[in-house]
Parts: C-alpha cells; structure tokens; sequence
C-alpha cells in the first residue's frame, strides 16, 4: 500500500487543507515534508491513504487549496511524483 503526499509551502496552508479533507471526511495527518522532497521547496504535506486518493484530490480541488504536487511513497520506500 501506498501513503500519499500533498505537499505544500506553509504550515498554514497544510493545516487549511487538512480541515478541508476534514469537512469532506477523508482522514489525513499533517506532516513535516518528508527530508527526500524538501529540496522541492515545500515545508509541510498532507499525507493520505492509497484508497483515499481520488476523495482527497476532489475535496482539495473544492476547497481551493493549492497543493504543489503528490508524491507516493512506495512500499521499498522510494518516491514517485503522482500527475496532479
């Protein structure tokens, strides 16, 4: 199984997706980028279940929160760029 990262700029901007996801009931932990993608210039990730993926790009879309990108870390513990 895969766990999902939205990554974002802000502390601020992850929190405000996180009660987004929230409202539309789709669980998600608030998480310090992971060290591997930080060089990709964002702070904090939303980090989000395999079988919940599609729930939580449709909910981030209607809320408006402007994620940078998805990761998915795989199960060697590799990470891959998902298409947005």
């Amino acid at each position: 199984m895969y766990d999902y990262f939205f990554t974002f700029r802000s502390v601020t901007a992850a929190t405000g997706a996180s009660r987004a996801l929230e409202r539309a009931g789709v669980p998600s932990v608030t998480v310090r980028t992971p060290k591997d993608l930080r060089h990709k210039g964002c702070g904090y990730s939303i980090r989000v279940r395999n079988d919940l993926l599609t729930e939580a790009k449709r909910a981030l879309q209607l809320a408006g929160t402007g994620y940078q990108k998805i990761y998915r870390r795989t199960d060697a513990g590799t990470w891959q760029e998902v298409p947005a």
